[in-house]
């Protein structure tokens, strides 16, 4: 039975890897020496973009990964045996109308049961997930699995907790970059279950947690982010080493953040969309350059857009899950899809040269249509900056951000 579950969970494993990889122009992982091997491990995770964090940090290593999701994921009984099949359990919270201690002990031990194996559990120990990139306090629930674990009868007497961090170019967009950093693990021994143990360990993977993502000050959030992301380019990698340590060094020029969101503020409310970078000459010609392929693009693939374009705009409440919802949808239709067109193409010519054609078509012209929405958007932004009051207000703007971005080094 064991060798069936591995089978489908490393089947499932690969395709998805697959697709993320399809989706995303470019996933950099950083850190991987950081996972020690052959020994019980915890990923604990910032969450900023609902469960398509989990299936990154998952396809980025190779371990039986075990994973802890909110309760109400497993209303459905189809999606429960499912999800129960990928390694996938429910964690309750207050909200979900049960005591979450007395729910989560049967889930508690089924963890430590997985690290016992030598096997990983994942978590987001945040209890929240938002896409802005700032610190959070975190909830005890990964302390209390790590010290359980390593305190459970028949147990694992020591256990790694990892710290990762997603960071990500752009939460919701198609062929955008996303970088996974593994920090250093910190090893929990066996000791005992303590206020005093559990606030120490708390704090030291906090304290790891804040150095693998950018984790901005949540006071100062809005400014900050206008300093360092108002021109974030979606293929742009983000280093949270580097945005960490510059956001650290303006702590005490709170003043000067604060006044960058206010100019941010007022450009917004006359209409432009942040993140904003003004298109070139060169990015114009590119966006008119790529309208044929787009065209392609958008004819081709149209049996699945439109869907999934229906989905997101009129069933999605939390603009967290678009991206997560966005790369389910669009993988199993368009692995469907497109199967379909490859197939009818050898049914009428039989002819493998002219079917690889037909399956690599769709996906570049696809590329192509994002790419020209992507510069059409910037061109349209751009064009707003011919008012004349706009033009001078967003000039300022960008030399009051340059300013401080100069004055302060790596």
């Amino acid at each position: 039975m064991i060798v069936i579950k591995y089978l489908w969970y490393y089947t499932m494993w690969t395709l998805v890897r697959i697709g993320l990889h399809l989706y995303f122009s470019k996933i950099k992982v950083t850190g991987r020496h950081n996972i020690p091997k052959n020994t019980p491990i915890i990923f604990g995770s910032n969450h900023e973009n609902a469960f398509i964090d989990a299936l990154l940090i998952t396809t980025s290593n190779t371990r039986f990964d075990h994973y802890l999701v909110r309760a109400g994921v497993f209303g459905n009984p189809i999606a429960k045996a499912l999800l129960n099949s990928l390694n996938l359990m429910p964690v309750y919270r207050a909200q979900d109308g049960v005591n979450p201690l007395e729910a989560n002990k049967q889930i508690f031990r089924a963890c430590f049961e997985a690290l016992a194996k030598k096997y990983s559990v994942m978590l987001f120990p945040e209890g929240e997930h938002n896409m802005r990139r700032h610190r959070r306090v975190l909830k005890k629930g990964i302390t209390r699995i790590a010290l359980g674990a390593v305190n459970f009868e028949g147990g694992t007497k020591e256990v790694s907790v990892v710290p990762v961090g997603v960071n990500y170019s752009d939460h919701t967009g198609f062929r955008s970059t996303v970088h996974i950093v593994f920090g250093e693990p910190i090893v929990v021994k066996e000791q005992e279950e303590n206020a005093k143990n559990y606030n120490k360990l708390t704090s030291e993977i906090t304290e790891g947690l804040s150095l693998v993502h950018v984790s901005l000050d949540r006071n100062a959030y809005l400014g900050l982010d206008a300093i360092f992301f108002h021109d974030q380019d979606s293929h742009q990698l983000i280093e949270p080493e580097k945005i960490n340590h510059k956001s650290a060094a303006l702590e005490n020029r709170l003043d000067e953040v604060n006044e960058v969101y206010d100019e941010k503020k007022e450009l917004e409310e006359a209409g432009l969309s942040f993140p904003f970078r003004p298109i070139s000459n060169g990015g114009k010609l590119k966006m008119f350059l790529l309208v044929p392929l787009a065209l392609i693009g958008l004819l081709i693939n149209l049996p699945v857009l439109l869907p999934v374009h229906w989905f997101v705009k009129t069933k999605i409440k939390e603009v967290e899950f678009v991206a997560s919802l966005k790369f389910g949808f669009a993988l199993l239709g368009f692995c469907v899809w497109w199967w379909l067109l490859a197939s009818w193409i050898w049914d009428y010519s039989s002819r493998w040269e002219l079917v690889i054609i037909g399956t690599l078509l769709p996906f570049i012209s696809l590329v192509s249509l994002n790419g020209f929405l992507r510069k059409w958007k910037r061109f349209q932004t751009t064009r707003m900056l011919s008012n004349e009051n706009l033009q001078p207000k967003y000039d300022a703007f960008v030399e009051r951000v340059n300013l401080i971005r100069n004055s302060i080094s790596f």
